[in-house]
């Protein structure tokens, strides 16, 4: 590890969830392209998330006889299960963005002819690149709004890790939103990057209101327990 920034670590793998952990902090640290902050902030999320999951699972397991409260969390189980999924899949499809990026723009450029297919798909690559990242806040916003649940749901002695989870998909929203400004920058549709800058900002108010409501609930419950042990 202690010369890995300064050396590129070889072609970056078809998913980074095919890495062991080591191997995903190399190459980030390296001077490969890939994975970059939007892939790492969204496989943040991802761990994050996953943290959520396991305050509401064992959760589940320990319920006992409330019925209600079993059926509440095993939707909920079943909704950040499947959500885990899709936020996986986009740690690598932004990883795969780039690439394509990286590719249009070392296609060949000694005509003009040449010179504006190069531009066309450097447009078109960049474009996407910055979807993703916008796809991404959106997912992790909706991962937010199950965390509040599993906040409300979970047994006491688990919010820390429920809420430790949300502070980290609340810091990969914030991350991956930094990445569609960067990407951005380089459109030549002026059109094309102010709706895109349009839907980052709301992106941006929608990240802080999930993000603002999952603290109430952190301490709505903290509060409630506080008041319990007083009795």
């Amino acid at each position: 590890m202690s010369s890995v920034h300064i050396r590129s670590l070889g072609d970056a793998p078809a998913s980074i969830w095919a890495l062991d952990a080591s191997r995903v902090r190399d190459l980030t640290a390296s001077l490969s392209p890939t994975p970059g902050g939007g892939a790492i902030s969204v496989f943040t999320a991802t761990l994050g998330l996953a943290l959520v999951h396991k305050g509401a699972s064992i959760s589940l397991k320990r319920v006992g006889d409330d019925l209600n409260r079993h059926e509440s969390l095993h939707q909920l189980c079943e909704q950040i299960s499947s959500a885990l999924e899709a936020i996986s899949r986009l740690a690598d499809d932004d990883s795969q963005s780039f690439q394509d990026y990286i590719t249009a723009r070392s296609l060949p450029r000694a005509t003009d002819e040449e010179k504006i297919s190069r531009d066309a798909a450097m447009e078109v690559a960049i474009q996407r690149a910055a979807r993703i990242p916008l796809a991404s806040a959106k997912s992790i916003c909706g991962a937010l709004e199950l965390a509040e649940k599993a906040l409300q749901l979970s047994d006491l002695h688990l919010l820390y890790d429920v809420f430790g989870g949300a502070i980290l998909m609340q810091a990969a929203s914030k991350a991956v939103l930094l990445n569609v400004g960067a990407n951005v920058a380089l459109f030549t549709d002026i059109g094309m990057r102010a709706a895109v800058e349009a839907e980052r900002s709301e992106l941006e108010r929608v990240s802080l209101e999930r993000s603002e409501a999952v603290e109430r609930a952190y301490a709505a419950r903290m509060t409630d327990s506080e008041d319990f042990a007083g009795r």
